[in-house]
This record gives structure tokens, sequence and C-alpha cells, in this order.
């Protein structure tokens, strides 16, 4: 398996000719503003006046980071150009009036954010030539093991419930158990379902 990158920024660059990929679902193109890839161990190519649109397999997944100022922010997997989707959107965004605190997503809010203040956006593709099952569970370890290494707040990913330290299902459980005591009928019901929930599931995982 091999890494590609592509490196957003501002200022333009020289024209280019692209160089093919040797990896086996990646077909370059060029077709939008300046971009660059980079392969490990490998040359690298920069395209002016487009971005590097990649064609793949239509069962060719692939898991992706999406670093800025150095710092991976996003996780994802997918396939084709969706891991240029993010900045594309961000791009369009800039065309048109906008607020920033009427962006929905915290992806897009936080890209577009780092994109205004000139810090570098780095996408690069992890692992490619998956099936789509084998990228989501390569998405959800990846990051299950952000989570784990106390860095859930770098990320701008939505997690899954389901991705929890020991000691956030803890500080949950005992939050549950405060609930039981309090005045409001509802928050009663509904914490003491989940509280029977979560011990069910923790009960499942020691037998």
């Amino acid at each position: 398996m091999k890494r590609i990158q592509k490196t957003t920024e501002k200022q333009p660059h020289r024209l280019q000719a692209p160089r093919s990929s040797s990896l086996s679902c990646l077909n370059l193109s060029k077709a939008g503003t300046s971009r660059q890839i980079l392969r490990k161990g490998a040359r690298s190519t920069e395209l002016s006046g487009g971005d590097i649109a990649i064609e793949r397999n239509l069962a060719c997944y692939y898991v992706y980071t999406i670093s800025v100022a150095g710092a991976v922010r996003y996780i994802g997997k997918g396939k084709g150009q969706r891991l240029y989707s993010h900045m594309k959107e961000v791009r369009s965004r800039l065309k048109r009036d906008f607020r920033l605190l009427r962006i929905g997503s915290r992806l897009q809010r936080n890209l577009t954010k780092a994109f205004l203040s000139g810090a570098q956006v780095v996408e690069q593709v992890l692992i490619d030539d998956l099936t789509e099952r084998a990228a989501y569970k390569l998405e959800y370890d990846k990051l299950r093991e952000y989570v784990f290494a106390g860095k859930r707040d770098q990320l701008w990913n939505v997690i899954p419930a389901s991705i929890q330290t020991p000691q956030e299902i803890q500080a949950y459980t005992e939050r549950l158990q405060r609930n039981l005591n309090s005045r409001d009928r509802w928050v009663r019901t509904l914490s003491a379902m989940t509280l029977k929930a979560l011990r069910g599931r923790q009960d499942q995982l020691e037998t």
C-alpha cells in the first residue's frame, strides 16, 4: 500500500506535466485549483489551475485523513474524489456571502476558518484498494485509536457513541446514576433506561 497526499495552498504553482501513478486504483487528471500530490519514496507532481481528479474502480474504497497545520483533524473513508469533496465545499462557499456561525457542520466550519487564516491543509490517503466493509472497519479503528490516545477533542469528526474510553464510560455511568435522583420524571426514566442498556452491553462484553 502506498500513500498519497495533497496540500491545499493559496499560492498558484508552476504547471508541470503529471506523472502516472503506480497505485492500482489511481488515475490522475487535471481539473480545478492548485494542488500537489506526493507519494512516499516517489516523485512529486504539481499542477496549476485545477484539482487532481482521482478516478477509482467502483469497488475500490480508501481511508484518508485531513490535516490542518500539521495536526490530523479528520479521518474518513470513501472512493472516487470523496477525499477532496470537503475542501471543494469550502472553496465553493467562499464565492458567496456566508457566516461562519451558520455553518452547521463542525468540520466545514473549522475547515473554512483554517483556510481563511492561511493554514496549510493536507488531504492524504492512508490505505486504498479496500472493500467498503474493510474501509469502514479501518476508519472506526483509527477513530478509536485517537480517542484512546486522548485526542478526541483534536478530531473534527462526529465520533460514534460506541467509542468511549473506560474513564469516559465510568463518568457517563456516574452521571446517569445521579440523574436517577432528579426531580424531573423524564430525566429519571430516560437515565434508568440508558443505564440498564449500558450495563447490558458491558455484561455481554464480559461474557
